[in-house]
């Protein structure tokens, strides 16, 4: 019989894996994984209390100025980059029969990190001051990033149903993470399939639609991204076992969701929304195209729950 008390506690078996020279010292994927996650929470605060300094662009005579440039929210995506491109270095070291899922989820928090500086209202105004050929291979970029996330999001259904098989309550936490993923990846497919000039016509509808998606959507769903890898990580070294790798799942998800929806409809009601369809112009409430926009209208549920809940009242 193995002496149960023999083996190692939790905290001791993370203080043993190696955070700083795996893959290499210039790529530490543990290292870069705590800076990401450590300046993603502080934003996420800074979000939740309605402290959006770090995401706005303020205008000074229509010039770039030092504290116009979002330091913390560079330094976050370039941190998430980093991890990425750390984890996918490394995934020859995971079971053979993980690798395809992990390799896809290095190239979608690639993705993600670019989602969250292309949707910076800093980005948009420095795109205005590119030529046209500049401005078309932006666009490339986008519809390659936009198609890149899809594939990647939905092969992990394949991953969820191979899990359901040994584990049901982890197969609920990581689909109910894939669900949030391809909910956040409506916003990037209608602007490749829409352009620029769709982004620029929602911003000047909602003033503050571009620093809010960047502060209660792509950061918190990446943070938490990372954090679901982490742990699947922990699983996969049996640190975890998979009803607490699903539990703690889907808590992630769910609390960072509601907590993300809920503030940014307090903070900056009107003049941002979270509508998952969003077309440039109000369709007819009557039509096919607005009864799609009010079904997909989360500001309308956040608005309902916050009024049942909290009293709060919305013009």
């Amino acid at each position: 019989m193995v002496d149960s008390s023999s083996k190692p506690s939790r905290a001791r078996q993370m203080a043993g894996l190696n955070w700083i020279s795996s893959p290499s010292r210039a790529i530490p994927h543990g290292l870069s994984g705590l800076v990401s996650v450590a300046i993603g929470v502080h934003l996420i605060h800074c979000s939740i209390v309605g402290d959006l300094y770090p995401y706005t662009l303020e205008n000074t005579n229509e010039r770039m100025v030092i504290h116009d440039v979002p330091f913390r929210v560079i330094a976050f995506a370039l941190a998430t980059f980093w991890n990425a491109l750390g984890g996918y270095r490394i995934i020859n070291k995971a079971p053979p029969d993980t690798r395809p899922t992990f390799r896809k989820a290095a190239i979608l928090q690639l993705c993600l990190s670019y989602y969250i500086l292309r949707f910076l209202p800093h980005t948009s105004r420095c795109l205005l001051g590119l030529s046209n050929a500049a401005q078309n291979t932006v666009h490339a970029v986008d519809v390659v990033v936009t198609a890149t996330s899809v594939f990647c999001t939905l092969s992990f259904l394949e991953a969820v149903i191979k899990i359901s098989k040994k584990s049901l309550l982890l197969s609920i936490g990581i689909g109910t993470g894939i669900g949030g993923i391809l909910l956040l990846s409506a916003y990037p497919i209608q602007l490749s399939l829409q352009g620029e000039a769709w982004w620029r016509c929602i911003q000047d509808r909602y003033p503050w639609q571009a620093s809010g998606m960047v502060a209660y959507i792509y950061i918190p769903a990446t943070v938490s991204f990372s954090l679901i890898l982490f742990g699947a990580s922990l699983f996969q070294r049996k640190i975890f076992s998979a009803t607490e790798f699903g539990i703690v799942s889907t808590l992630i998800v769910v609390c960072c969701l509601l907590a993300t929806v809920l503030s940014q409809e307090v903070h900056i009601p009107d003049v941002s929304t979270q509508r998952i369809y969003l077309p440039c112009h109000e369709p007819p409430s009557d039509s096919f195209e607005g009864r799609m926009v009010q079904a997909l209208d989360f500001s309308r549920y956040a608005r309902s729950v916050l009024t049942y809940l909290f009293a709060i009242k919305f013009h």
